[in-house]
């Protein structure tokens, strides 16, 4: 059976507007509606107001960290796919998954594993 991709709803979550620039574009590119926020409230708040199928969210962030944001998400909205990014050496992926992240990268994110990423939450038979 042949698979294809579906447009989806991404909301990007990151404190450093640098982020924001390098995904918006990357991921419109592919089709995509996107969001961002530049924290964990304000993602909250447009989690109230729409439907995301991933949301890719930086592990710290002041007002709510990532680990609170996807927690948050998957008490909430467990439909969502949730991506933990983060520049710390240290963080692994177990820990990721362990507060309920579907994936886990290592900053810096290359355009290449967000389009891996999306290819894979995007698929459908």
């Amino acid at each position: 059976m042949e698979k294809f991709l579906v447009r989806m709803n991404i909301l990007v979550v990151d404190d450093e507007v640098t982020i924001l620039d390098l995904f918006k574009p990357l991921v419109e590119e592919k089709g995509h509606h996107v969001d961002v926020a530049t924290d964990g409230r304000q993602a909250m708040e447009l989690l109230s107001r729409h439907r995301y199928d991933v949301v890719f969210s930086d592990h710290n962030m002041p007002e709510c960290t990532g680990v609170e944001l996807i927690k948050f998400i998957k008490q909430n909205y467990p439909g969502t796919k949730t991506v933990l990014t983060t520049g710390y050496e240290t963080m692994e992926d177990f820990f990721a998954k362990s507060i309920g992240a579907d994936l886990y990268l290592k900053k810096p994110v290359l355009p290449k594993t967000i389009e891996e990423v999306l290819e894979k939450y995007g698929e459908r038979p």
